[in-house]
């Protein structure tokens, strides 16, 4: 198992794997991995076993803070849950990026156990619930981490 930075060749993949788990349509990849390729801010990482990516994760820093960072996707395979890729695609975003807080953003729906489940267990804590954020009934939860 291994994690590196996306390439365009990824991105068939990334977007495989975004509708598999329900993140979001393989439609919006392209505009939202863009500034990455294009060597702006954005961070996005793949893991990869033997078969190639089996997932990927997405962060950038947030605008006026002092190095405070969002990991705004993660998401692995349904095939590929319950290996390991999660965390170590966790691990290696916490290694490299130059942090001082990192945060992560899911909801509470039943379907994101498994997600809030591993924030917790990689030592994010829970931190803010805004109700119906995401969409009538679909609330956000904030997960964080000091890192420095």
């Amino acid at each position: 198992m291994s994690v590196r930075t996306a390439t365009r060749d990824d991105i068939d993949r990334i977007g495989h794997i975004a509708e598999a788990t329900g993140l979001f349509p393989a439609e919006y990849l392209p505009e939202m991995i863009a500034p990455a390729l294009a060597g702006g801010e954005d961070d996005w990482r793949v893991v990869c076993d033997d078969d190639g990516p089996v997932g990927f994760a997405f962060a950038r820093p947030e605008a006026l803070t002092d190095r405070t960072w969002n990991i705004l996707a993660i998401a692995v395979d349904p095939a590929k849950q319950g290996q390991g890729h999660a965390s170590r695609l966790l691990a290696t975003l916490e290694a490299d990026m130059d942090a001082r807080l990192i945060i992560i953003e899911t909801t509470q729906l039943d379907e994101q156990q498994r997600a809030r489940d591993l924030y917790t267990a990689r030592g994010y804590e829970q931190q803010g619930h805004v109700r119906d954020f995401f969409a009538d009934g679909e609330d956000k939860v904030i997960f964080r981490k000091a890192v420095s």
